[in-house]
C-alpha cells in the first residue's frame, strides 16, 4: 500500500514563503538557511511531566503480574506543546519546515538552493509507542543501540541529562527512548534502525513514546483513565510538526494478567486514538508477553486482539528469553531478546504497509 502525505495547508504555505523560509527545520540544503518560522518551535522545556513508574517498579506477582506504581498512580499531564496556533491542524507530510528534524544531516529528495521553489516529497513516518515497561525497556542499552542515525527522531518523553535531551522536544532517537533514569534499549530503537533502511532516502522516522511502567489498560483509557490525553497531545505535536502516523507500536498486559475484559479495552482504546487523531485504520502491532514470564498466559488474549481491530496484528515473543537480572518479577525480555523483538515489530510493519 502507499504511504500516505498530507498536503500543505495554503494559509501555511503563504506565511512560509511571506517570511523567505526555505523548508527550514528539515534536511539542510546547501545554501539553505537553518532559521524555524516561529509556527514550528517546540515547547519550552518543563511543560507538566506525567508520574511514571519505574520499569524495574515492584511488581505483584503474576495473577495479575503488575509493576508497582507511585502511591497516587500516574497523573494526567496538563503540558501543551507549543507550535503557535496550529493546534488541529496537520502540517505537510515533508520534513521540510519539520522541527523534528532540526539539525539533520540528511539530505531532502527534493532539494535546491535557498530561494528554490521545489517541494520535497518526503514523508516524516510516525509511530507511537504504546504500553507499559517491556515497550518502554528494561535491559540496559550497549553501544550499538546507541549507534545516531539523524533521519530518526524520538518527541522526549522527560528531561534526560544523559542524551540532552527535553521533554516534549525532537531529538535524534537513541536510547532511552523513555525513562531516562532506566538507560533502556526498547522495542523501538530497533524497531525504527530497521525500518530506515527499506524507506526512501529523503523520508524520515519519527516516534512517540507513551509508555508507561507499572500501568494497567485502564489508565490509558479516554474513558476513567489519566493518561489518554497525554497520548493525544503528543500524537498531535507529531502531526503538527509535519508528521504523518503511519502505525502504532503497543506492548501491554502484563498487570492485567489474565483479565477476560483487557482485549476489548484495548481495542477500545484503538478505536478512540484512530477517531481523535484521525487515523483511519492504520496498523496496531502488539506484541505477545514473555512465554517463559509470570505472565505469559496471557498471551490467549493478546491473540484475540486482531479479532477486534481492524488491521491489528501480533507479533510473536517465541524464543525471546527473559532478562537474566529480572529475578523479582519474571517478565522482561533481555537486551538481546529487546532488539529481536523491536527487529520483528519492523518486519511486521514493513510486510503490513507493503514496503
Amino acid at each position: 500500500m502507499k504511504l500516505r502525505t498530507l498536503a500543505a495547508p495554503l494559509i501555511l504555505s503563504l506565511a512560509l514563503t511571506s517570511c523567505g523560509t526555505n523548508g527550514e527545520g528539515g534536511a539542510q540544503q546547501p545554501g539553505a538557511s537553518t532559521a524555524q518560522p516561529s509556527a514550528f518551535q517546540n515547547s519550552p522545556a518543563g511543560s507538566n511531566a506525567a508520574v511514571e513508574s519505574p520499569a524495574n517498579a515492584p511488581e505483584n506477582g503474576a495473577t495479575p503480574a503488575t509493576e508497582e506504581t507511585p502511591a497516587g498512580g500516574a497523573q494526567a499531564e496538563t503540558g501543551v506543546v507549543n507550535v503557535s496556533g496550529l493546534a488541529g491542524t496537520e502540517a505537510p507530510a515533508s520534513s521540510a519546515g519539520n522541527p523534528a528534524m532540526t539539525g539533520s544531516t540528511d539530505t531532502a529528495a527534493a532539494g535546491g538552493a535557498a530561494g528554490s521553489s521545489a517541494t520535497s516529497a518526503a514523508t516524516f513516518h510516525v509511530f507511537l509507542l504504546l504500553g507499559q515497561s517491556n515497550m518502554a525497556g528494561y535491559a540496559k542499552a550497549q553501544d550499538a543501540d546507541k549507534v545516531k542515525n539523524d533521519r530518526i527522531r524520538v518527541l522526549g518523553f522527560d528531561a534526560c541529562a544523559e542524551t540532552g535531551r527535553q521533554k516534549d522536544q525532537w531529538d535524534v532517537a537513541v536510547p532511552p527512548l523513555h525513562e531516562c533514569w532506566n538507560s533502556a534499549v526498547g522495542p523501538g530503537d530497533w524497531f525504527s534502525k530497521t525500518l530506515i533502511d527499506v524507506l526512501p532516502a529523503g523520508d524520515t522516522i519519527g516516534l512517540v513514546p507513551c509508555a508507561i511502567s507499572g500501568e494497567r489498560i485502564e489508565t490509558f483509557l479516554k474513558v476513567g483513565g489519566t493518561q489518554y490525553d497525554m497520548i493525544v497531545r503528543r500524537a498531535r505535536a507529531a502531526q503538527q510538526a509535519g508528521g504523518v502516523i503511519d502505525g502504532i507500536l503497543f506492548h501491554q498486559g502484563e498487570s492485567n494478567n489474565g483479565d477476560p475484559s483487557w482485549p476489548g479495552k484495548v481495542s477500545t482504546l484503538v478505536t478512540d486514538l484512530r477517531t481523535d487523531l484521525g487515523l483511519g485504520t492504520v496498523p496496531f502491532l502488539a506484541g505477545e508477553l514473555a512465554y517463559d514470564g509470570n505472565a505469559k498466559g496471557h498471551n490467549v488474549l493478546v491473540n484475540q486482539l486482531p479479532g477486534l481491530i481492524t488491521n491489528g496484528f501480533v507479533v510473536s515473543a517465541m524464543g525471546l528469553a527473559l532478562d537474566p537480572a529480572d529475578t523479582q518479577w519474571h517478565l522482561h525480555f533481555g537486551h538481546d531478546e529487546t532488539v529481536t523483538f523491536g527487529k520483528r515489530y519492523a518486519q511486521k510493519m514493513i510486510e503490513v504497509l507493503g514496503l
